[in-house]
């Protein structure tokens, strides 16, 4: 029985496994389908991540990019490159032509001779006109112009391209340019550069100052300058004896082309020995460009007035009661102090103020007065002419120039008047004192030893005279 029950279950169980069969098979076919539709899915979807990694490496930078990415990219780049205005290129190549400007010539005149379309022509004469503060240039000043190169020419004449550049010298050390870029015509003033020499002399006083150190060889200017700077502590005129020496550390500036004469000289340092005692200044800025001379304390050698107002030869008469007149030919007073200088040479402010007249005064010829305070006044004659921007009142610095040594008036030669007034009285010039004007910061006095010392080391070099 168990035996027959077991075949029976046996037979029951292959009769259902070969009914199940066709489910099973229509089963496998059903899952054999949804197998091949996850597989094309997860195909396209790694096709589709393999397209975005493709876009994020064409776009991201590469240190050797393929060549086809390179071209398509540049030719990209040129398309946004034709819509967009060019920026001026530093290394174009331009024609340099120089005018001289002609008598009575305007800008617009000048230009109008290089064939610039007439809206160009205006453009460029409203820029300069307006820098220049008129519509005209002196006559003969040159007049750089910078074209861009010419594409073609006409008869074997070359036809300049368009304006890029305009360049005039405004004097000796300064240019103004105009430079056309994509915002229009922009201006600019620049300083020319220079070269500096750092030079050093010495001498010793036989006669005077002034005779000796120039028997030597030394520039009046220098001579000069050092006088200014001790005047405040000897009077060079009558205070030095021989065998006094002195040494001189300066600096030289010269521009290219100009003459040593002309030159610029400043004083770095200076040392003089007066009947045994040693006087020594150090130039020193507080601000780049405003500098003054102190003692090795730290304390200035400067005061609120200068007491030269230029740098002069000689002094060939001096403030006193009674001076024979050259011209006149009798006793007069002489209410002044007389500096020989070569004509032309600047005559300073001695001090701030305001000028109350510049013109013609009589026997003074070309005179200015300044008034510097409630107290003092001084008076500048028998000049040449005035500098720009002189005029009744204007306001001035100590140290600015304010006219040129001439022989206007009654005058036997070119020399500087120059007078000193004090509450509305004649004073002389050279025997009035004034404060010192300050000293130097704690917080400078570091870089001032160092550069005292620096200049120290180089008058020592010298040899005693």
């Amino acid at each position: 029985m168990r035996l027959v029950t077991t075949t029976v279950r046996g037979t029951e169980l292959e009769r259902r496994k070969i009914a199940l069969r066709p489910a099973l098979a229509c089963h496998l076919k059903s899952l054999s389908w949804l197998a091949s539709v996850l597989v094309l899915l997860a195909l396209n979807s790694v096709h589709v991540h393999a397209a975005k990694q493709k876009i994020v490496r064409k776009e991201a930078p590469k240190a050797k990019p393929s060549p086809a990415p390179v071209r398509k990219t540049a030719s990209v780049q040129r398309g946004l490159l034709s819509t967009l205005p060019q920026p001026i290129d530093p290394f174009e190549k331009r024609v340099h032509m120089t005018h001289e400007v002609r008598s009575g010539e305007t800008v617009l005149d000048m230009l109008g001779r290089y064939g610039l379309p007439d809206t160009e022509r205006r453009l460029w004469a409203r820029s300069l006109a307006r820098d220049l503060g008129r519509p005209a240039l002196p006559a003969g000043r040159e007049v750089h112009l910078y074209f861009a190169s010419p594409t073609f020419t006409r008869a074997k004449k070359m036809v300049p391209g368009q304006l890029k550049a305009v360049e005039v010298d405004r004097d000796d050390a300064s240019t103004l340019t105009w430079e056309k870029g994509i915002k229009g015509i922009l201006f600019q003033k620049r300083e020319k550069p220079y070269d500096v020499e750092v030079k050093t002399v010495s001498g010793s006083v036989e006669t005077s100052l002034f005779e000796d150190g120039r028997k030597a060889g030394i520039q009046s200017a220098l001579l000069s300058q050092l006088a200014d700077i001790f005047t405040w502590d000897i009077d060079l005129e009558k205070e030095i004896h021989q065998g006094d020496t002195f040494k001189i550390l300066y600096e030289q500036r010269s521009r290219k082309g100009q003459e040593t004469k002309t030159s610029s000289l400043r004083i770095l340092a200076a040392e003089l020995n007066n009947a045994g005692q040693k006087l020594t200044a150090v130039y020193f800025e507080k601000q780049r460009g405003q500098g003054n001379y102190y003692n090795l304390e730290g304390r200035s050698l400067a005061r609120s007035f200068l007491r030269f107002p230029l740098e002069f030869t000689s002094i060939t008469s001096h403030f006193t009661d009674s001076r024979f007149h050259p011209i006149l030919k009798t006793n007069l007073p002489h209410t002044g102090v007389d500096f020989a200088a070569q004509r032309g040479t600047p005559v300073r402010a001695v001090g701030d103020g305001m000028i109350t007249e510049a013109g013609w005064n009589g026997a003074y010829g070309k005179a200015i007065d300044i008034k510097h305070d409630s107290t003092y006044t001084s008076r500048y004659a028998h000049l040449d002419s005035f500098a720009v921007g002189i005029h009744a009142g204007s306001t001035v610095t100590k140290g600015q120039i304010i006219g040129y040594v001439g022989s206007t008036g009654r005058a036997t030669g070119p020399h500087l008047h120059f007078e000193l007034y004090k509450d509305q009285q004649f004073i002389n010039p050279l025997s009035v004192d004034f404060p010192a004007e300050d000293s130097i910061e704690p917080a400078l006095q570091k870089v001032f030893e160092n550069q005292t010392q620096t200049y120290l080391v180089e008058l020592g070099s010298l040899p005693q005279s």
